[in-house]
């Protein structure tokens, strides 16, 4: 039994004040379900849909159910899913593996042939975890060419992404999130994440703003009609075409400050493949060929027969689950969800590598921890799509399959890949007092009209709890809804059991 003192009477005090006079204490699970009821029927959410489900793990006993076999939207929980399926599948020491590899022979320090790029589907391919240095894995190849004695290639650059499909916007996506680095495009090769950084100085006012990129090897262009100000603040504003590279910019930025975005672009491959040739030529080897993807290549590569310059290898998948629930890296999650589908999917009817492949993927897991695939529909791995619907109950399945797994690795991996309630990732400015800091691990998730929350607290008494919170049609502030969701976890880190 843990000591309570202010910060526990502070969330009673305001239990209480909701739902009046005649809450019964969190000691029983009666008391407890009356004072979730109290935080959903406020006023605020009469045009709400709540979904919630919370079991106490270590008895079994469920505690309450609002809703928990209807279907909702999800948001980013879905990436609950995605993750869960990965680590499972695949391990938590899963890695993806990157070659680059010469065709043809060399004379004379000149390749006459092509270089050719095998993707993995590796969606980290760039700086996250190279200390910030996205070309640094470049620089590393261009060394490795020659080191081979290669200064010149006579082909083309050839980037190979078909270990994923080439559909590569999730079904559903809203067509003006495409812009942004949460929007970006999903394929087979990928690097810095499908993004270029955008810098916009403030210049003298009047003046145009100065914009910088990187990296800079010309794949994205800018139409400059941003504003430098005399003071104020700083108004983004970005547009491109969706089929085009070219940005628009008309941000307003105060003279000496500075409006930072990451903006996505089109075609990952072409992206990989013309900023590998930018790096070469920096690096000294000439390249008289131009960067293509492999379908339009006119011919399909036999690795067997090339020679392998060089591997770039990930880092293991609890990394990368990690960075995809605790940022809510929509990129991430897209990715895995394909990976399943690339790696694992052994049906024949769908695309392999595509989404759909990955759902079917991930059934056999759902149905051994008793989650029932039929109540999901899955359009996307990340949850940006409003066509996606998921159960509290098949949620909070999930979440129980994961902490049951046996093996504790994967165990691990997953619960720790969770954000800490006012510690880290989307998390990390709620629960900043109660007992709920420190102790929540969940996952946030946000589109218009859909906030959700999913996760485990640890109870009073000790007890591990896992919980769904799925709120969707609001039409008050997503703070609003925040607040009512973080009142109900708090109450379950008091919950003393019975």
């Amino acid at each position: 039994m843990r000591i309570r003192f202010s910060a526990r009477w502070a969330v009673v005090l305001v239990a209480l004040l909701t739902v009046g006079a005649s809450a019964q204490p969190t000691s029983s699970r009666a008391g407890l379900a009356e004072l979730i009821d109290g935080v959903l029927d406020a006023s605020a959410f009469d045009d709400a849909y709540w979904g919630v489900y919370v079991v106490n793990l270590d008895t079994g006993e469920e505690l309450y159910d609002r809703n928990a076999q209807r279907r909702f939207i999800p948001a980013s929980n879905m990436k609950l899913l995605a993750t869960a399926a990965a680590l499972d599948q695949l391990g938590p020491g899963f890695r993806y593996r990157t070659r680059l590899y010469a065709d043809g022979p060399v004379q004379n320090g000149t390749l006459l042939g092509a270089l050719v790029v095998q993707g993995s589907g590796d969606p980290s391919f760039g700086g996250r975890f190279r200390n910030g240095d996205a070309l640094a894995t470049f620089r590393e190849w261009a060394d490795s060419l020659r080191a081979l004695g290669i200064r010149r290639v006579q082909g083309p650059v050839v980037g190979d992404d078909d270990v994923f499909d080439d559909v590569h916007l999730g079904q559903g996506w809203q067509w003006d999130d495409l812009k942004w680095y949460y929007g970006a495009e999903i394929a087979g090769l990928q690097f810095n994440e499908g993004t270029v950084h955008v810098e916009v100085h403030g210049t003298t006012p009047g003046q145009p703003a100065r914009i910088d990129v990187s990296p800079d090897y010309g794949y994205v262009r800018f139409v400059n009609r941003s504003t430098t100000t005399a003071g104020g603040g700083i108004r983004e504003g970005y547009d491109r075409a969706l089929s085009d590279n070219l940005f628009t910019v008309t941000a307003s930025v105060p003279a000496g400050r500075t409006e930072t975005e990451d903006l996505s672009v089109v075609n990952p491959t072409d992206y990989f493949v013309s900023t590998l040739v930018g790096v070469l030529r920096d690096r000294g080897i000439d390249i008289v060929g131009d960067a293509v993807d492999v379908d339009e290549w006119g011919r399909r590569p036999h690795y067997e027969t090339l020679t392998r310059v060089a591997t770039h290898t990930s880092p293991p998948l609890r990394d990368i689950v990690e960075e995809t629930n605790t940022s809510s890296n929509n990129l991430y999650a897209e990715h895995l969800l394909r990976t399943l589908g690339a790696y694992v999917y052994q049906g024949s009817d769908l695309p392999t590598g595509s989404a759909f492949a990955g759902f079917e993927a991930t059934k056999p897991f759902l149905t051994r921890i008793g989650v029932d695939p039929e109540s999901f529909r899955v359009a996307d791995g990340s949850g940006l799509s409003a066509l996606n619907r998921l159960t509290p109950v098949g949620i909070v399945g999930i979440l129980r399959g994961m902490h049951q797994h046996p093996d504790r690795a994967t165990r691990e991996a997953f619960e720790q890949s969770l954000p800490l309630g006012g510690y880290t990732g989307t998390l990390r400015n709620r629960y900043r007092g109660g007992d709920a800091r420190g102790n929540v691990r969940a996952k946030t998730g946000y589109i218009s009209g859909a906030r959700t929350l999913s996760g485990y607290v640890t109870s009073d008494r000790g007890d591990l709890i896992a919980f769904s919170l799925l709120c969707n049609n609001y039409t008050v502030s997503t703070s609003r809804v925040n607040q009512a969701q973080d009142q109900i976890v708090e109450l379950l880190a008091d919950y003393e059991g019975e």
